[in-house]
This record gives C-alpha cells, structure tokens and sequence, in this order.
C-alpha cells in the first residue's frame, strides 16, 4: 500500500487501526488504544479503533476515528486534496490537529522510545507532511 495521507496530513498508511492495516493484524486495535492512552492521555474501546481513513466519501457512510474534525469538510468545501494546498494554510483550525514529537514528549513527561515514535507519533506529525507536499507543489 501506497502513502495514503489524510485531508490534515496524518499518514493513514501508517495508521494502525486504518482499515487497511487492520486486515493484516487484528492487534492493532490493542496496540492503538494502549499507545493513544500512553501518550495522548485519550481512552477509545476497542471497538472505537478502527478507521475507514477520511479519504472515503462520505455516500460509503466511512467510520472516522475523530468524529467531529473540523478539517476534513473544510478540505473537502474547497474542492482540494489536502491542506497543503489551501491558501490559508497554516489556518488555526489545523494548528490545533498538528502533532510533534516534542510536544508529546513534553507532555508525556521524558523521550519517547523510537518505536512508540514510528507507531504512535510518526503516522501523524503532519505538518512535515504537508509542508513536503507543499514545497512540491511549488516546485511544478
């Protein structure tokens, strides 16, 4: 599977409970819901831990793991792929969904072991995602 990037630039190919990786490990809802709890401080059920990926259009009726973002219709208003290529890019309604290792560190309290890093931080650290997007975009 390709990179699949979220309308806010989370890397649902990375995700653990998109739909896609949950067909290859069943697991990794368990994994999801202990690292979301570890290091975000959220708790989801099991059954909470899955993602159709907000790719999916809206007549699928898709399960969402954040179901009030606030990102995902603005995206989709503008008739754009992703916030990389919205004029108001960075706007504060996506400011509040950017994710960095040092602010969950900060917020956890010491360094994340690089593991927890690549399944529970990497995946969504999308401001690096979209400003790549965004440079390339530039570039053509």
């Amino acid at each position: 599977m390709g990179d699949i990037i979220a309308r806010c630039g989370y890397k649902c190919s990375l995700c653990l409970i998109h739909r896609e990786n949950l067909k290859k490990d069943e697991q990794n809802r368990q994994r999801f819901r202990d690292g979301l709890e570890k290091y975000y401080g959220e708790k989801l059920t099991l059954e909470e831990c899955y993602c159709d990926g907000c790719l999916a259009k809206d007549s699928e009726n898709p399960v969402l793991i954040t179901k009030e973002c606030e990102v995902r219709p603005c995206v989709m208003a503008k008739n754009i792929e992703n916030c990389a290529y919205c004029p108001q890019y960075p706007c504060q309604t996506l400011e509040k969904r950017f994710v960095e290792r040092r602010k969950v560190e900060e917020r956890y309290g010491s360094p994340i072991p690089e593991e927890a890093y690549k399944l529970f931080i990497m995946p969504y650290e999308n401001r690096q995602t979209l400003d790549r997007i965004r440079r390339k975009a530039k570039k053509r």
